[in-house]
């Protein structure tokens, strides 16, 4: 039966794997496809003229649930207006349990999941899917499904997957979704609310998708779509543009004090394979070894890059990211070894005093000394340092070597960078132990923040600045320029100097918008009392012009790269024996 009235939904019923019947919002059946008549042992073109109500019936009483809204009709059918009318107040999906009417066989209990959706002429339908109840209890054992939300468990869609593959039916999609600050919610509502939160977006998700395309909930805020038959890759990314999106609006909940909207922004990570070329990323090159276990990697590692460009938004697996994965996967490894077996190192480059060149102190720049890879700079593992939470004992391990290096050489002030992370409430006492078990001056140790670190105004961020200033410790901003610039963290908080960023710096004294930035950051320091260093200094031309300008002190390849200790202090370097001082 395929009539003309749902031109817009024919390709997607006739694909489903389940069974899936469109009807006008009367119940008259607009056009179904072969696995509808097949659970009711019927030919496609014996369900002419039929309404859905008599090919439906309420399950008896104490077998299970019937969907809200579902009680018998006048000729004790299914009462599709119900059904309607609850649809229409809002519910994204209706769903429950119901018995099927065959023509040759008694009837079946069936799980019933009931929707709106358009036609191409954007007349409203009702997506009517059916699944055998007891076969899928035959098929699924309990740990198949997610007891709060009822859709597949990780197991249940592990499950799934491996039995496609191997089916070689085409393209076949899968979408990982994620809640964007899902932890939020049940930190500031309850896991209560936060129950309601993922039990509203399994809702969503499940009314979103096409027939025959499986919902998962991996665990947590995670949630999986498994999209199979499909065209292309267009239509995958359709899906999963529609799916962000519809996540994402406003959700209501119950709370102590009534209903509350929650706005929950969801990121999306898209992979499609092509089952008939296995081992092929669509467009993309070769793939290991298809299996379930790398379409979920492959899956999570877009949304991983999703997140990384600010969530809320969609992202196509490449190859380029596994590799990339692979790649912060290593390092994090061999950083963890390197931190277990003393591998990172510090090089010092030196700060100049402009006005006569004299040297007033170094930097201290960490450096990691691989075993196969040779000397690796920060730009290299830092980035992945900040994202598995190893920044904090890398931060760690500078400061340490920095003190000894102040404890070799009593003359010297050195800086050291600290990342916003390591500013946890901990980090001035663990400064104030280091320079108290060495019997340092503070004032010969500085701490260098990104501008950044001061943006979000966090009370244990701003309490962390002061205990250092009260210490005595300096504290500049560095890369100043690149930033928020915001005037009030300068007046606010015990901050001691600016650092020019090197790319304001680069081009000088050609470059005019260069030059304005720059004399205006030393006037800004000028006028709050602030010392002012720049840095990435390369010629005798920009030192002589920043000088002119005002700048205190600067430092770059033009003063000196940075290097090892031994570089700046030829006498060979003994091990620091530190005793500790009287409290």
């Amino acid at each position: 039966m395929h009539d003309d009235r749902g031109p817009g939904l024919t390709r997607v019923v006739m694909s489903a794997a389940l069974a899936v019947a469109v009807t006008d919002l009367h119940g008259e059946l607009l056009d179904t496809n072969d696995a509808f008549a097949a659970l009711l042992h019927l030919r496609p073109d014996e369900l002419g003229g039929t309404k859905i109500g008599d090919l439906l019936a309420p399950a008896p009483a104490g077998a299970a649930p019937v969907p809200r809204g579902t009680a018998p009709g006048p000729h004790g059918g299914f009462d599709l207006d119900a059904v309607v009318e609850e649809l229409l107040r809002g519910a994204p999906v209706v769903q429950g349990e119901l018995l099927v009417r065959r023509r040759d066989a008694g009837p079946l209990r069936a799980q019933v999941l009931c929707s709106l959706s358009s036609a191409d002429d954007a007349t409203s339908v009702v997506l009517v899917q059916l699944v055998d109840a007891d076969r899928r209890g035959r098929r699924h054992h309990p740990g198949d499904h997610d007891p709060l939300t009822h859709l597949r468990s990780r197991a249940g869609v592990v499950a799934d997957l491996t039995s496609r593959l191997p089916t070689r039916e085409g393209l076949l999609g899968v979408v990982s979704c994620d809640l964007d600050r899902f932890r939020v919610v049940n930190e500031s509502l309850g896991h209560a609310v936060g129950d309601e939160v993922l039990v509203g977006v399994a809702r969503r998700l499940t009314a979103g998708v096409r027939g025959g395309d499986v919902v998962a909930r991996l665990g947590d805020d995670e949630f999986l779509v498994v999209l199979p038959g499909l065209t292309d890759v267009a239509e995958a990314v359709d899906v999963a543009d529609r799916l962000t999106r519809d996540l994402g609006a406003p959700l209501e909940v119950e709370v102590p004090d009534g209903r509350q909207e929650i706005r929950c922004a969801v990121s999306t990570g898209l992979v499609v394979v092509d089952l008939q070329a296995t081992g092929t990323d669509v467009g993309r090159g070769t793939t290991p070894l298809l299996d379930a276990a790398t379409l979920l990697r492959d899956a999570n590692t877009a949304l991983d890059a999703a997140k990384a460009a600010g969530g809320g938004c969609c992202r196509v697996f490449t190859s380029t990211m596994r590799d990339r994965a692979v790649r912060r996967l290593t390092v994090e490894t061999d950083l963890r070894r390197a931190l277990e077996h003393d591998e990172l190192r510090v090089h010092y480059q030196p700060v100049v005093r402009l006005r006569d060149g004299r040297r007033t102190g170094f930097e201290a720049l960490v450096r990691w000394d691989h075993p196969r890879r040779g000397l690796l700079l920060p730009g290299q593992f830092l980035d992945v340092a900040e994202d598995c939470g190893l920044v904090s004992a890398i931060d760690a391990v500078v400061l340490e070597q920095a003190l000894d290096f102040l404890t070799r050489h009593p003359d010297v002030r050195v800086a050291v960078n600290t990342s916003a992370r390591r500013l946890d409430g901990t980090f001035a006492a663990s400064v104030a132990r280091g320079l108290h078990r060495r019997g340092l001056p503070p004032a010969r140790l500085a701490v260098e923040l990104l501008e950044t670190s001061l943006v979000s105004g966090d009370a244990v961020t701003e309490r962390e600045l002061r205990d250092l200033a009260e210490l005595g410790v300096a504290v500049l901003l560095d890369d100043f320029g690149t930033g928020y610039s915001a005037l009030a963290y300068l007046r606010r908080l015990p901050v001691s100097g600016l650092k020019l960023d090197r790319s304001f710096v680069a081009d000088l004294p050609e470059d005019s918008s260069s030059d304005r930035i720059a004399a205006a950051v030393v006037s800004l320091a000028g006028s709050f009392g602030l010392s002012s260093v720049c840095e990435g200094v390369e010629t005798a031309a920009q030192a002589d012009h920043l000088a002119e300008q005002g700048w205190e002190s600067a430092q770059g390849f033009h003063f000196g790269v940075p290097a090892p200790e031994e570089r700046w202090f030829p006498r060979a370097v003994r091990p620091v024996r530190v005793t500790p001082v009287p409290a």
